[in-house]
């Protein structure tokens, strides 16, 4: 799947975004329990100027760097047509709690996250395409939606046969 470097960027920044909100809510879970054994001035002072606090963002920021790279994956269901099974298409990504964003006749659907709140957890980079390919479909997005939404259309191919 080919990205362009702007919207490469683009997802490794959300993710690395991700990772820190993650870290700053697992400190607040620290605080709250009374666990934590540092205030939070002492901990983002900690996290930003020690080399233990230095090493934890570069390995977020490597983390981040890569995420695009295997985050992201096509899928190619064959058996399917684009315009034949476009209600069994559109069904699969209801139930999985997507609705269409746009459409391109016979050529191409954008499915997006029905929930706000969905769409912020994955920075608002939630669009599944789905694609007209040779002898099927061909869907492109996150790793997990993709596949989920794959799961689905197949299974609704087997219901049918």
């Amino acid at each position: 799947m080919k990205m362009s470097t702007g919207k490469y960027i683009r997802r490794a920044v959300g993710y690395f975004v991700k990772l820190l909100v993650l870290v700053v809510v697992l400190y607040l879970l620290l605080f709250v329990t009374g666990s934590a054994k540092v205030s939070a001035e002492l901990f983002v002072r900690e996290l930003v100027t020690t080399p233990r606090g230095l090493i934890l963002l570069a390995a977020l920021a490597v983390l981040s760097a890569f995420y695009p790279r295997f985050g992201y994956v096509s899928r190619k269901i064959d058996g399917v047509s684009l315009d034949g099974d476009r209600e069994m298409i559109i069904n699969a990504f209801h139930s999985a709690g997507y609705v269409m964003a746009s459409e391109e006749q016979g050529r191409r659907m954008s499915f997006r996250a029905s929930s706000l709140l969905r769409r912020l957890w994955l920075t608002f980079d939630d669009a599944v395409t789905v694609t007209a390919a040779e002898d099927g479909i061909l869907l492109e997005g996150i790793r997990k939606e993709t596949v989920h939404a794959q799961f689905r259309i197949n299974t609704y191919l087997q219901n049918r046969r």
